[in-house]
């Protein structure tokens, strides 16, 4: 008598069908992926900019002098213009008063953070200068507000907000 092995395995028919099954619960899926990376974005870029803004803050007081956050003009080391913080954001300090970062030595180097170009995906708008008093106040700047907003459907605005006294809040 012949005897007869059993071949173990899956036929070509049934991994089709498995393959199938998997590329449509990752199509479904891919959309709420791609809204959770969005909104994780989102708010990494608020929380660092909440930290660099306490970050001058503390510096000011610290330092006990004038510190700036600014929006990061297309050179990358100066003080921008307009409400577009698109290009990033700079902290630096501003001894003379004049809402520019001062020159660099070797003793202090400046700007403090320089921060990137955001993702086309975000936009964040504001006053294009923070400033921060030796004291910690935004003094005669009085308060002022940066929204954050992300460009894909359902995304929620972001806001921070620093009063005249100095105190920075994220509702």
């Amino acid at each position: 008598m012949k005897s007869r092995q059993k071949q173990v395995g899956v036929t070509m028919i049934e991994l089709l069908i498995v393959l199938t099954i998997a590329a449509i619960l990752a199509a479904m899926a891919a959309p709420s992926f791609s809204k959770f990376i969005a909104d994780t974005r989102q708010t990494s870029t608020m929380s660092q900019l909440t930290g660099d803004l306490n970050r001058a803050r503390s510096e000011s007081i610290k330092r006990n002098m004038r510190m700036l956050v600014c929006i990061r003009n297309s050179v990358g080391t100066d003080c921008g213009t307009g409400t577009d913080w698109q290009n990033g954001w700079l902290v630096c300090y501003d001894t003379d008063r004049d809402d520019l970062c001062d020159p660099t030595a070797a003793s202090n180097p400046n700007p403090i953070v320089v921060h990137q170009a955001l993702p086309s995906s975000l936009t964040l708008t504001g006053p294009n200068i923070i400033r921060f008093n030796p004291n910690g106040t935004q003094g005669s700047g009085g308060a002022a507000t940066l929204t954050l907003n992300g460009t894909w459907t359902g995304a929620q605005a972001k806001v921070v907000t620093i009063t005249a006294t100095g105190n920075i809040s994220r509702p």
